[in-house]
């Protein structure tokens, strides 16, 4: 029984030790990026010939459709962050499926990552373990579609 006793003592020790240094860049670092995300899905337009920011075309374009005539599994993703960032989500499911799951997986990371910069205990497990594996099934769905879509061009 006093075994058991330490082993919980040392276990809340350990959950209020405070986040080491490359925690805390790689939760800024998401939360930055995850910003930038939803700022900028906020900020660009779509037009029929491409993405523009404040009126100034946006260069950005997919490699693999202009040299190959073959869409990224990314395709439309921003499109359709665009498109929900304006409310219009019948058109962003368009531009890309799982446009609507990744917008809200992204928009989900910004409190949590704050939430992990401010805390002053070590991270929690479960909700840590928990957006791992969100982003799990979202990259396997993600491939998945993209196979679906190479696919349909191959039949």
């Amino acid at each position: 029984m006093s075994e058991q006793c330490i082993s919980i003592s040392t276990d809340s020790l350990a959950e209020r030790r405070p986040l080491p240094g490359q925690a805390r860049v790689r939760h800024t670092v998401v939360l930055v990026s995850c910003v930038l995300a939803v700022s900028g899905s906020v900020l660009l337009r779509h037009g029929g010939d491409g993405l523009y920011l404040l009126g100034a075309k946006w260069p950005a374009s997919c490699p693999l459709y202009q040299n190959l005539g073959i869409k990224c599994a990314l395709c439309g993703l921003t499109r359709s962050f665009c498109s929900i960032a304006k409310s219009d989500f019948s058109r962003a499911a368009q531009f890309h499926s799982l446009g609507p799951a990744f917008f809200v997986f992204v928009c989900l990371q910004i409190p949590y990552r704050i939430y992990a910069l401010l805390a002053t205990h070590a991270e929690n497990r479960k909700l840590r373990l928990t957006g791992i594996c969100l982003a799990a099934v979202l990259a396997g769905a993600l491939l998945i579609n993209w196979f679906v879509y190479l696919g349909g061009l191959v039949l």
